[in-house]
């Protein structure tokens, strides 16, 4: 009865469901189970051998700079006890012959020396100045007193390890040198030397270079004086250092560095009678791609089973796999841009509905490009309306030189003429052009500068309408125009403004008054005339256009333009103010703020 049920369950679905769970259950599961388990298994099994090989060749190393420490800390106490070294210190000599002798005559050191591989130097400086200097006995000078070194002998009786930097002047490499330093007591004159024993690093690395694994060692909090492998960087190994591990100061296992990751082991070690810490950790370089090897066969296996059980479900599945491929053609052909695809897809199940689903988006596409193609053609009309008017412009365009130079020729003709009066005024018309056509692409210039092309463009209307144009500019003393910058071509519009509505009812002796004050840091320039003024209803309607200008009319435009120039460039509470009253005139007052002009456009 159960056996009915699960296949009545099983036949009820659909048949690509059907295949899948026939896949999953009876092939699948199984499979990557016992493929995962022995996988698992194998590499940490392969880890495990890794971390115990590790392990034993960091006790190994551990073992011998526990061995080689002890053994340089022995040697400098027998220098530091030696009476003779001690006698050689203390003496005060009278020469420094005496004191070359008296080293020369000192066997102490070089005994030591030949005697023992492990040292590379043995150095004794001295704060008795009656020393000579010599290979291994040093006065300390001012620069040895600079030393880091020097200053944490002066500050601490406690013997210490560095690691210092040598570079090699003949093979031009550099060397890490590991040093002990230690005080040799001298109380019978109140004072002490300092020894510095170098530890031979072709000591060290005969001693610890007989394993596969690669071998760092560093003091402290990151003085590595020595690898197996220099070519083999290791940032980020410190971190591990201070690890809990296993609980005797020792981390084994997987340590991830900033150029790889590695098996490896990681222990410290106090130095002998010092407050210096020692670091070891032993690698293993070839354990991650040993375990990743492996696995790759492991998984290549897996996948070899799946890909064939896979070709027996492919084979059952004949004509499923038949309606996916012509779906698939049919898909491919649509991608490629082939719309046209035969409608001979029968069926009910959920590949006719994607059939039917990929027929409708083929037909949205068909309608989203139609409406792309339109849109590209009147983007294109535009492109090249643009391109007629652009075209239209540059042949309109005047040659600034060319026309200079015929004002000068018609001035120079009306000199010779002696009409003086058509001379002055072509002076005047080729210098307004001028400033306008060179500053037409520029940010700012000097408020000199504008107000000499203001004065020029009042020149001109001067000569135009004789009386019924005076004008006059005043600036506060304390005001150089020279000093300060402003918006080229900003004032005209208001002079011409004040020209052509402020005193078009004014038949002679009409005043256009320019006057130029600084104030806390503001520039105000206050352009006024005696024209007709405005009544409230008007000032009203030409402030409104001063913000927001009528798209019907040009009225107003060009204090608007300015207005905005002003706000844009210096913030919104800068601009025009307007003031008026009938039969009176206008007074316009631009408020910018006072910045200096650095000749910068």
């Amino acid at each position: 009865m159960s056996k009915k049920r699960f296949l009545n369950i099983f036949t009820k679905i659909r048949v690509q469901k059907q295949l899948y769970l026939f896949f999953f259950i009876a092939i699948f599961i199984p499979i990557t189970t016992v493929g995962s388990y022995l996988i698992y298994h194998t590499r940490t099994q392969l880890f495990d051998h890794y971390s115990r090989q590790t392990y034993s060749d960091n006790l190994r190393v551990k073992s011998l700079i526990l061995d080689l420490t002890g053994n340089i800390y022995n040697k400098s106490q027998i220098l530091v006890s030696d009476q003779n070294l001690t006698a050689l210190l203390t003496t005060r000599y009278n020469a420094q012959n005496e004191s070359k002798s008296a080293i020369i005559a000192y066997k102490g050191i070089e005994t030591l020396l030949s005697g023992d591989a492990s040292l590379r130097n043995i150095a004794v400086y001295t704060f008795n100045p009656t020393i000579a200097d010599s290979p291994r006995i040093h006065p300390i000078t001012n620069s040895i007193r600079n030393q880091p070194w020097f200053k944490r002998a002066d500050s601490s009786v406690t013997p210490f390890w560095t690691v210092e930097l040598e570079k090699s002047e003949r093979y031009g490499t550099e060397l890490h040198n590991l040093c002990l330093y230690t005080h040799i007591f001298l109380p019978q004159i109140h004072s002490y030397a300092i020894l510095k024993i170098t530890v031979s690093n072709n000591h060290i690395r005969n001693r610890i270079e007989n394993s596969s694994m690669h071998t760092v060692i560093w003091l402290n909090d990151g003085g590595i004086f020595y690898t197996s492998d220099r070519q083999v960087i290791t940032p980020g190994l410190e971190r591990y250092a201070d690890h809990e591990g296993d609980g005797a100061g020792t981390y084994t296992g997987k340590i991830t560095l900033e150029n790889g990751t590695v098996i490896g082991s990681v222990s410290s070690l106090s130095a002998t009678c010092c407050e210096d810490s020692f670091y070891m950790a032993s690698l293993s370089y070839d354990g991650y791609p040993y375990l990743n090897r492996i696995n790759s066969i492991y998984f290549a296996i897996l996948a070899m089973v799946l890909i064939i059980t896979s070709m027996f479900i492919c084979i059952f599945s004949h004509y499923f796999s038949h309606r996916i491929i012509t779906l698939r053609e049919s898909m491919h052909r649509a991608s490629q841009g082939n719309y046209e695809i035969a409608d001979s897809f029968h069926g009910e199940d959920e590949l006719s509905e994607v059939f039917s689903d990929l027929k409708l988006m083929i037909h949205e596409i068909l309608k989203k490009e139609t409406s792309v193609y339109q849109a590209q053609l009147k983007t294109q009309d535009l492109i090249n309306k643009q391109q007629q008017m652009e075209f239209k412009m540059l042949s309109s365009q005047i040659n600034p030189h060319f026309l200079y130079n015929t004002l000068e020729t018609i001035r120079m003709r009306s000199l010779k003429a002696g009409n003086l009066e058509v001379a002055n005024a072509i002076k005047l018309l080729g210098k307004s052009m001028r400033y306008v056509l060179e500053n037409t692409s520029t940010a700012v210039t000097s408020l000199s500068q504008e107000l000499n092309y203001i004065e020029t463009y009042l020149s001109i209307q001067k000569l135009r309408f004789h009386d019924r144009v005076n004008y006059s500019l005043k600036i506060c003393p304390q005001l150089n125009p020279q000093d300060y910058q402003i918006m080229p071509l900003l004032l005209q519009p208001i002079v011409e403004n004040a020209l052509l509505h402020g005193l078009e009812e004014v038949e002679y002796n009409g005043k256009i008054i320019l006057k130029i004050s600084l104030i806390n840091k503001i520039l105000r320039i206050q352009v006024f005339d005696n024209g007709c003024g405005m009544t409230h209803e008007e000032l009203d309607l030409i402030n409104q256009s001063v913000k927001h200008p009528k798209n019907d009319s040009s009225h107003g435009i060009g204090l608007y333009n300015i207005n905005q120039r002003i706000r844009l460039s210096y913030g919104f509470e800068y601009g025009l103010i307007i003031q008026t009253k009938k039969s009176m005139g206008t007074l316009v007052t631009v408020v910018i703020p006072a910045q200096k002009y650095t000749g910068g456009s």
